[in-house]
């Protein structure tokens, strides 16, 4: 009877009546196969298998096929790898797919590859008497020296632990149990093809076996202590197969040609046959091996010098035994992980990688401080890389670069980042990460001046525009004259109860004044209700500062605007400029206002009010444009700007800084700043090249019965809202004063904060003069 079976599915021969009592012969067949052989090694015994039809149906990289010739008690296992041209062929697009992970290269899969060769290659050498190595070629594949010494050094360690393994099983002899196979099998040659002109095959046989044998000794691989395999001393262990390689598909229809002629008759030749064989063969050699095992045993591995000669151990198991141990084996050795010496395309990696790793992270660590920033952390993470990459070498690489970035990145999470919270102009706190309890430092320390501009004070980087905008100023309005200084005080929000919150901002309704409040009726009238909403709210306030599109009726705790009255008009000098002790920080010849001339028409002939766009040539005269009385005033204006050093300076144009000439009347007028649209921010002449911000407007009314209003829109960005410090329209000033408006230091809305940028501008129409009523 015949039984052929996939390994680990032994359950088919376990049923067998015999196997119980049969002492079975094990032949495992194992090595490389060309593409043409369809993975059959040893072609006359590969044809006892299932000719791949189980073998094909898995999805295995590597498979074990059984046959068990029960007539003459041998089971013979058949290996199947990824060194097998067509399974490689078949698995070719699921190895594809490993390369799409980083980890994996052509060395790592190469060593896979092996490394589940070897596994098998161990696995046949713990449960066979007999192993066949095929070659597909016609020379000895020194490449199999490495397998060898790898295996060696991984049996030493396994034998051990067989005994363990093998414990359990029923009715194993003792010197199995010890060994953890049952002999030390023998290793037979296969070669598939004969090289061309040779005469004598025998002669090359014998001279490849004293070949094979001196490479064997003198690697120490059939010298060991106990070595894995054996060769025979007195036999033939090698065999060269004189057949030419054969077309199988050719083959087959030449075949079916010849059957298709008439008296044509197809002639099958089975895989054993009983008679004689004349001629050399395969068979013949492994029968002799066959027929030595069942009657001496093997006994041939050649003990070192130093050890005296001892008898190995040899066993025919039953095959129920036999059975059990293989179920066991299979487990441990092929289904389990385990770790061979085969790695040596990637052991140099790993050695150079692991050697440089704590040079890099040395590099990485060396004069860190107590805790930093993400962008020092990056910068040590390019050091240690940069370093990483010029001294390590090989496969591995990706692999612990990703281990190096990991153990960077967690030095710097143990207790040493810097908090980093971004403050109102962008700089991170340099505390260690802490809590919200805690407040924020970023180390930051600018130079401003207060409401009036007449005292300049420290400031910390503010971290909430409260701190920027009210507390600062509050603080410094204290030791400054303009606490005593007239005040205009713009509207803020005024509760009612004790428990006021915020509003809650509705950003999905599409009237742009409508808020959500837990407040507000559910049945009013829309004309009712748009009355009560347009009322200043009480138990809620407006949670950023006052824009154009801020929900109506809701008004900002603080006002982040100042508007004072410095005093007279004559405050002010057109020949000499702001005075030093009155207005400290400003650069050389920049400390003077611009005059604006600005034609005003009787409300007697009309009641429309030009702002800022009508002007005229200099001078009071009244004058009269037909049938309607005009008169020019002069306005004295000026925009200045603030930098984080404490430099002030005024602005003639757009783009340009106002530069008065030692000892003269500037030149400049004041029409381009009052009709055009200035930047918020612009770059500071000092050395150090800071950027300036728009702080305060200047203004000095006239004594002419007019009124000089102001009405300043700031927006700080692209698309940003407009902020006003009030929604009540323009605000008018004082005749014959000297006024000014400090603006904003940072710009917060409801949801957004909007930091230095170049579209951030005063929109014209800041200035506005009209006849008194």
């Amino acid at each position: 009877m015949k039984e052929t079976f996939v390994l680990p599915d032994l359950e088919s021969l376990r049923e067998l009546s015999s196997s119980s009592t049969d002492k079975i012969i094990v032949i495992s067949i194992v090595g490389k196969t060309a593409f043409s052989s369809n993975g059959l090694k040893v072609k006359d015994l590969g044809r006892m298998f299932t000719s791949g039809t189980r073998r094909n149906n898995s999805e295995s990289e590597h498979t074990i096929e059984g046959y068990y010739d029960e007539e003459n008690q041998i089971v013979y296992l058949h290996a199947h790898t990824l060194l097998d041209t067509d399974c490689l062929v078949k698995h070719y697009e699921s190895i594809c797919e490993r390369f799409k992970n980083e980890e994996y290269d052509f060395l790592s899969i190469n060593d896979e590859i092996k490394n589940n060769f070897a596994k098998v290659f161990l696995f046949l050498l713990y449960v066979s008497h007999i192993v066949i190595l095929s070659h597909p070629g016609s020379t000895f594949d020194t490449n199999y020296i490495q397998y060898f010494k790898a295996l060696t050094a991984l049996g030493q360690k396994l034998n051990g632990k067989a005994s363990k393994y093998l414990e359990k099983v029923e009715n194993i002899s003792q010197d199995w149990l010890n060994n953890g196979r049952p002999c030390i099998p023998r290793l037979l040659f296969y070669f598939e093809r004969c090289p061309r002109n040779v005469m004598n095959i025998k002669k090359l046989e014998h001279n490849m076996e004293d070949r094979i044998y001196h490479i064997l000794k003198k690697t120490r691989i059939l010298t060991a202590s106990n070595p894995l395999f054996a060769v025979p001393l007195n036999q033939e262990f090698v065999y060269v197969s004189s057949n030419p390689p054969v077309d199988r598909l050719g083959e087959a229809v030449k075949g079916l040609i010849s059957d298709c002629q008439p008296g044509g008759a197809m002639q099958v030749k089975p895989p054993f046959s009983k008679q004689t064989e004349t001629e050399r063969s395969f068979q013949k050699m492994l029968q002799e091996h066959i027929q030595h095992a069942r009657t001496k045993g093997f006994n041939d591995p050649v003990m070192p010098r130093h050890v005296s000669y001892t008898t190995t151990p040899f066993e025919l198991p039953i095959l129920k035994t036999w059975i059990d141990v293989v179920k066991i084996m299979y487990e441990r050795l092929i289904t389990k992980k385990i770790t061979t010496h085969l790695n040596t395309d990637t052991k140099f990696s790993e050695q150079r990688c692991l050697k440089v790793l704590p040079l890099a992270l040395a590099q990485y660590q060396e004069g860190l401080p107590s805790h930093y920033g993400k962008a020092e952390h990056e910068a040590r993470l390019a050091m240690a890389l940069n370093l990483f990459r010029a001294q390590a070498r090989g496969s591995l690489f990706p692999k612990y670069v990703k281990q190096l970035q990991k153990d960077c990145l967690a030095h710097w999470e143990n207790g040493r980042q810097q908090c980093e919270a971004a403050s109102m102009t962008g700089n991170p706190c340099k505390l260690p990460k802490h809590g919200n309890e805690q407040d924020h430092i970023s180390g930051f320390i600018y130079k401003a001046a207060c409401d009036c501009g007449r005292k300049v004070g420290s400031r910390e980087d503010p971290y909430n525009a409260k701190q920027a905008n009210y507390l600062y100023y509050n603080q410094l309005r204290k030791d400054c004259y303009c606490s005593k200084l007239e005040r205009v005080d713009f509207p803020i929000f005024e509760p009612s109860i004790k428990e006021y919150k915020a509003a809650t901002l509705n950003d999905h309704v599409e009237d742009p004044l409508s808020i959500q409040s837990d407040h507000s009726g559910g049945s009013t009238p829309d004309v009712e209700r748009d009355s009560l909403i347009r009322q200043p709210s009480t138990t809620e306030y407006l949670p950023g500062m006052l824009t154009l599109s801020s929900p109506s009726g809701l008004l900002p705790v603080y006002s982040s605007w100042s508007l004072v009255c410095l005093g007279l008009s004559s405050l002010y000098s057109h020949n000499l400029g702001l005075s030093e002790s009155h207005h400290p920080g400003f650069l050389s010849s920049t400390n003077y206002l611009l005059p604006w001339d600005v034609t005003v028409y009787s409300k007697a002939k009309s009641n429309n009010w030009p702002q800022l766009s009508k002007s005229s040539g200099r001078g009071r005269r009244g004058r009269s444009s037909g049938s309607l009385p005009q008169f020019t005033v002069k306005v004295f204006i000026g925009l200045e700007y603030e930098c984080p050093a404490g430099h002030r300076f005024m602005l003639s144009a757009p783009d340009k800084v106002l530069k008065a000439a030692p000892g003269s009347i500037v030149k400049d007028t004041g029409h381009k700043i009052a009709e055009s649209d200035m930047p918020l921010y612009f770059p500071c002449a000092c050395r150090a090249g800071k950027i300036a911000q728009l702080m305060r407007i200047h203004v000095v009314t006239p004594k002419a019965p007019v009124n000089c209003t102001l009405n300043p829109k700031v927006q700080p960005g692209s698309n940003a809202p407009i902020f006003v410090p009030t929604v009540d329209g323009p605000i008018k000033l004082s005749q014959s004063s000297y006024w000014v408006l400090r603006l904003p230091f940072v710009y917060v809305a409801d949801k957004e904060h909007y930091s230095q940028n170049n579209y951030s501008r005063l929109l014209k129409g800041v200035f506005g003069v009209s006849e008194v009523d």
